[in-house]
C-alpha cells in the first residue's frame, strides 16, 4: 500500500469515521426490522451491524495491508473463536438426537453468523480506536445515543404510568421501523423497553455500555464533553440511566448492575479503612485499649453494616414494584429444592434451560456440542416439573424453533465445552488486568475507561446468566473500547504515568 494515494486514503479514513460513528449512533436498536428478514427472521439484529460490516469490508483491508496489527489482548478471545469452529467441526460425528425438522448444519450456520457478528464488531471497534481523540468522540456519540434511549424511554414511561401503556399511534409507527416487536405488546404495557426488541435487553445494553461509562466518568470526574457548574453531561445521563433501569423491570438487570455499585463501594471502602486506620492508629484510646489489630476489623464491620442496610431497602423497595421479589423475600412456605423455588418466584423457565444446558455439558465436557446445537438436547434433558409451565409446553411441542439455553455461561460450557469456557475466562481476566492498568495512569480519560471495562466486565458477570446470544453488541463493544485503551497504554506507558 505503499503507492496508494493519499486521496484515497483520506477518503478511507473519513468514512471509516462516518460508519463508526453511525454504529455508535445505532447502538439502541437491537432488532432492525429489514436486517432482521435479511438474516432468516432472527430476533437479533443490530442496527450497528450494518456498519460495523462495512468498516470491516472497506477499512480493515487497508488498515492490515499499511501494517497494522492486532492487540495481544485479544489472543485469548481469537483462540476462543477457534476452540469453537473446532467444536463446530466435530459435531457433526456427534450422536445428535433429532429435534423437528432442524439439521446440524442449519443450526450451526446460524450460530457461526452471531458468533461472527460478535467477533467482527469487538475487533473493529479494539483496532479502529488507535488514539485519545478517536475514543473521545466515540465517548461524546456514546452520550448522544445514550441521551437519544433516555428521552425516548422517559416518555414510554409516562405513558404507562398516565396512560395506562396505551401508546399514540405515532409511536407505534416509530417503534414499528426500527424494531421486529410492535409496542402494543403485553410486554411494553408495564415495563420500559426503549428501541429494543424486549425490556430485559434495554436493561442489557444500559448495564453493559452507558451506565458504565457514565458511572466511571462520576468516579474519576472525566467528562467528554464541557461541564456546566461541575455538573458533567454524564452525571446527568448516570442518574436519568439509573431511573430507567429501574423500570425495565428485569431481575438480573439490577442484579448487575448493584454488581458495579458493590465494586465501587469495595474500592471506596477500603481507601476509606486506611485513610481511618492512620487517622486513629496513633490515638490514646486506641492504644490504650490495643486496638491496633482489631481496628481493621471493626472498621470492615461498620461497614458491611451499612451496605447490609442499603442492600436490604434496595430489596424491600423493589418487592414493592415487583410481585415476584416481594414472594422471595417473605420468606413463607420454603420450597425443598431448586425448582420449587424457581417456581415460587416464577423463574422456573429460565432454571429449566439451564438444566438442560448443564446436563448436555456434563455429558459432552470437553469441547460441547457445538454451536447451536443444545437444542437437540430439549426433550432428552427436560426435567418432569417442566409440563406444568406453559412456555415449556409451547416450545417443546408447538413452536417451530430450535431452543436456546438463555445462559451465555451455560451455553459456553454446554456448546464449546471447559475449552472455550476457560478461554473466555481467561480473556476477562486479561482485560480486567488492562483495566487495572488504566485505572493506575494519570490521563483522566484512560482512567475512566479503565473503569468502564470494570463495570462492564462485572455487570456480565449477571447479564450472562439472561442473555446468550453472541450477536447483540453491546459486550463486544465495551470489551472493544476496553482493548483498545489497554493497548495504547502499553505501548505509550511512561507517558501516561508521567503526564
Amino acid at each position: 500500500m505503499k503507492n496508494t494515494s493519499p486521496a484515497f486514503l483520506r477518503l478511507v479514513e473519513f468514512g471509516s469515521k462516518l460508519a463508526m460513528g453511525l454504529a455508535v449512533l445505532s447502538l439502541p436498536i437491537t432488532s432492525l426490522p429489514l436486517l432482521s428478514k435479511v438474516m432468516g427472521g432472527t430476533q437479533v439484529a443490530p442496527a450497528s451491524a450494518i456498519f460495523i460490516l462495512l468498516l470491516a469490508v472497506g477499512w480493515t483491508p487497508v488498515y492490515l495491508l499499511r501494517g497494522g496489527a492486532l492487540p495481544a489482548e485479544m489472543k485469548p478471545f481469537l483462540l476462543f473463536v477457534i476452540a469453537a469452529m473446532v467444536s463446530l467441526a466435530a459435531a457433526f460425528f456427534l450422536p445428535l438426537p433429532p429435534y423437528k425438522d432442524y439439521s446440524i448444519l442449519n443450526a450451526e450456520m446460524k450460530a457461526l453468523i452471531a458468533l461472527m457478528v460478535g467477533c467482527v464488531t469487538y475487533v473493529i471497534v479494539a483496532i479502529w480506536h488507535r488514539d485519545q481523540a478517536s475514543l473521545t468522540t466515540t465517548l461524546q456519540l456514546v452520550n448522544v445515543s445514550g441521551l437519544i434511549i433516555l428521552v425516548w424511554s422517559f416518555i414510554e414511561l409516562a405513558i404507562i404510568l398516565f396512560r395506562g401503556g396505551n401508546y399514540p399511534s405515532f409511536m407505534e409507527h416509530i417503534q414499528a421501523l426500527i424494531s421486529t416487536r410492535p409496542l402494543y405488546d403485553l410486554g411494553f404495557r408495564t415495563r420500559v423497553g426503549g428501541f429494543t426488541y424486549e425490556p430485559s435487553w434495554l436493561a442489557h445494553q444500559l448495564n453493559l455500555v452507558y451506565l458504565p461509562y457514565w458511572l466511571a466518568a462520576t468516579v474519576t470526574g472525566y467528562s467528554a464533553t464541557k461541564k456546566i457548574l461541575r455538573i458533567s453531561v454524564e452525571n446527568i445521563l448516570l442518574a436519568g440511566g439509573i431511573v430507567i433501569l429501574y423500570f425495565t423491570i428485569s431481575r438480573i438487570g439490577l442484579l448487575a448492575f448493584l454488581l458495579t455499585v458493590a465494586f465501587v463501594f469495595y474500592r471506596l471502602n477500603a481507601y476509606l479503612v486506611r485513610w481511618l486506620r492512620n487517622r486513629l492508629q496513633g490515638r490514646s484510646l486506641v492504644k490504650r485499649w490495643r486496638l491496633d489489630r482489631l481496628l481493621p476489623l471493626l472498621l470492615g464491620l461498620v461497614a458491611f453494616i451499612v451496605y447490609a442496610g442499603g442492600v436490604g431497602g434496595l430489596l424491600v423497595m423493589w418487592a414493592h414494584l415487583d410481585p415476584r421479589t416481594a414472594r422471595l423475600l417473605s420468606l413463607e412456605a420454603l420450597p425443598s429444592n431448586l425448582f420449587d423455588f424457581a417456581f415460587k418466584v416464577d423463574f422456573a423457565e429460565r432454571v429449566i434451560y439451564w438444566s438442560i444446558g448443564w446436563s448436555v455439558f456434563a455429558r459432552y465436557p470437553l469441547l460441547g456440542v457445538g454451536l447451536g446445537n443444545t437444542g437437540f438436547f430439549f426433550l432428552q434433558y427436560i426435567p418432569n416439573l417442566s409440563y406444568r409451565l406453559p412456555e415449556i409446553i409451547n416450545v417443546a411441542f408447538l413452536a417451530n424453533t430450535l431452543p436456546n439455553i438463555k445462559s451465555f455461561w451455560v451455553r459456553l460450557l454446554a456448546e464449546t465445552g471447559l475449552i472455550g469456557f476457560s478461554l473466555v475466562a481467561a480473556w476477562q481476566v486479561v482485560l480486567w488486568k488492562g483495566g487495572a492498568f488504566l485505572r493506575s495512569t494519570r490521563s483522566a480519560l484512560f482512567r475512566t475507561l479503565g473503569w468502564m471495562g470494570a463495570f462492564a466486565i462485572l455487570a456480565f458477570l449477571a447479564e450472562g446468566f439472561s442473555i446468550d446470544s453472541f450477536a447483540l453488541p453491546y459486550l463486544w463493544f465495551a470489551m472493544g473500547l476496553l482493548t483498545a485503551a489497554s493497548a495504547f497504554a502499553r505501548q505509550d506507558k511512561n507517558q501516561l504515568l508521567e503526564n
